[in-house]
């Protein structure tokens, strides 16, 4: 019969297996879903709702993909098609607001289509998101004088 230290051990050990599991999935996750594209770390929440979620939000060649924050799943949990997102002026979160993983974060009011959303970003990556918005990818509407 094993002695308490020996059984001790043994869960510890386990405790720091699964913990390095973790870890290690969360980042080759990030590191997939990222596939060589830009990817920041961003809240958002459906209209009606006050819950923020936080995930990861991918700027695609013409769409723009949420993925959950934690989880396994390779798959966005939403996407947004570049011609259809409108994106309308931010507002900065603050007081009872802000979100502490995200600090100094605005609030972008998103319509696609019928759907309308709200994303939480940190001023740098609202940069990138209109800008992104803006832009067009390399041969899309080439004939446009």
């Amino acid at each position: 019969m094993p002695s308490a230290l020996v059984s001790t051990e043994i869960v510890i050990g386990t405790l720091i297996l699964i913990a390095a599991v973790v870890l290690a999935t969360t980042y080759l996750r990030r590191r997939y879903i990222a596939g060589g594209l830009p990817l920041t770390l961003c809240a958002m929440r459906p209209a009606g709702t006050d819950r923020w979620r936080l995930g990861l939000i991918r700027f695609g060649d013409n769409a723009l993909e949420w993925f959950t924050l934690g989880g396994v799943s390779l798959r966005p949990r939403h996407r947004w098609v570049r011609q259809r997102l409108l994106l309308d002026a931010p507002v900065h979160l603050g007081g009872a607001d802000a979100i502490p993983v995200l600090p100094d974060a605005y609030r972008v009011p998103c319509t696609d289509g019928g759907d309308d959303f709200e994303l939480a970003l940190q001023g740098p990556d609202y940069t990138a998101l209109r800008s992104w918005q803006e832009a067009a990818p390399p041969g899309y509407n080439v004939n446009v004088a």
